[in-house]
């Protein structure tokens, strides 16, 4: 049966309100054919998570509808396989603050974490510039390092793709400490394998489809931008950071988004995910669609990401496009067309320019991988 995770925006409970509503979800949650697993809830930030195998959303609409009348904010199907590594556990945590009628479990467990998303040349793009043998190599020397690191700093790697990795943590500390033991073990080969590190922070269910999509699209946004430096934090981290620690950082390493820039970019990098396929819309739709004028958003992209709007726009297809080729679906013209380029001509252009080689040489070496 699918799993549905759910999000309650402020809706003024406390922790024991809390236990008492899933009580009251539990209570009839065969009469909708649900089975509630577990919830997480933020005190500080006012929000709660409900995990609920349901057979669609309507059914966990209902239930909380008919049970408490708290209707949730959004509703999104999620794989508990996930859930287990990002969130810890897919059951009531095992130490509670107390209980009620000695059944009723009473526990203030937030939902909220810190996602370092890491990106670098694949094997392919490697390959091509220092052969395969050195290219798996170095990929596996990263991949030994990543993982150390991750446990090291209490991380849970929560994605692998395409050579990339997501690392999920509760310390808003660990992240960047991670971040630049990475870096510092992997420093002779930072430009070789092209390192990128993005950190930024959120909650799981947002307007996304997907677990923590709106942090981990942002972050794969960030890791496109060519930055000066290699490490990324965004505002919402950096202001965590000095709110809950006296440590800080060395900023020769690491670039700090202020919170003009992340905004821009956190709304860009959501237009773009939502519009990219879209062959119409272009730069006057994204102009509008962020409530600008072109030349606003130009002169924002350029002061930004000292990228023209166009530029962007082209990079994040492009990289969309080079996914698609790897995993072999569709041939050059078709990912051409389905990425936005007006020919396939154009596309091989584009794509030489981006990555060093032509999609028909990038394409042929996926087919081997």
């Amino acid at each position: 049966m699918p799993v549905y995770m759910d999000l309650h925006i402020g809706q003024g409970l406390t922790a024991e309100d809390m236990a008492l509503a899933h009580q009251m979800d539990v209570r009839i949650q065969k009469d909708y054919y649900c089975k509630c697993l577990t919830y997480w809830f933020d005190k500080e930030r006012g929000n709660a998570f409900c995990l609920i195998e349901a057979p669609s959303k309507e059914h966990v609409f209902e239930l909380h509808k008919n049970s408490h009348k708290s209707i949730p904010n959004e509703i999104i199907e999620v794989d508990k396989r996930v859930i287990k590594i990002l969130l810890g556990r897919i059951e009531d945590p095992r130490i509670v603050e107390y209980q009620i009628d000695q059944k009723i479990k009473v526990f203030t467990d937030p939902a909220y974490r810190v996602i370092l998303t890491i990106e670098n040349k694949d094997l392919i793009q490697l390959s091509h510039t220092i052969g395969p043998d050195k290219a798996q190599e170095l990929l596996s020397r990263l991949n030994f390092i990543v993982k150390n690191c991750a446990d090291k700093n209490n991380g849970s790697i929560s994605e692998i793709s395409n050579g990339n990795y997501s690392i999920s943590f509760n310390s808003i500390l660990s992240a960047p400490i991670c971040a630049i033991d990475i870096y510092n073990f992997i420093q002779s080969d930072l430009d070789t394998i092209d390192l990128k590190i993005a950190i930024h922070s959120g909650n799981p269910v947002d307007r996304s489809k997907m677990l923590f999509g709106e942090i981990l699209n942002f972050n794969n946004f960030i890791c496109q931008i060519p930055f000066k430096r290699r490490i990324t934090i965004s505002n919402t981290v950096f202001e965590l950071l000095k709110k809950n620690s006296d440590t800080s950082f060395d900023s020769g390493i690491i670039y700090y988004l202020k919170a003009e820039a992340e905004k821009f970019l956190k709304n860009l990098a959501q237009v773009l995910e939502e519009n990219w396929l879209n062959p119409s819309f272009g730069v006057e739709e994204y102009a509008k669609a962020l409530a600008m004028s072109q030349s606003q958003l130009y002169r924002t992209s350029v002061k930004v990401t000292g990228l023209s709007t166009n530029k962007l726009i082209n990079n994040y297809r492009l990289h969309k496009a080079k996914n698609m080729l790897k995993d072999n679906i569709m041939n050059i013209c078709e990912v051409a067309s389905s990425s936005c380029f007006n020919s396939a001509s154009y596309f091989s252009k584009c794509f030489y320019e981006k990555f060093g080689f032509l999609p028909s040489n990038y394409s042929k070496k996926a087919e081997l991988t």
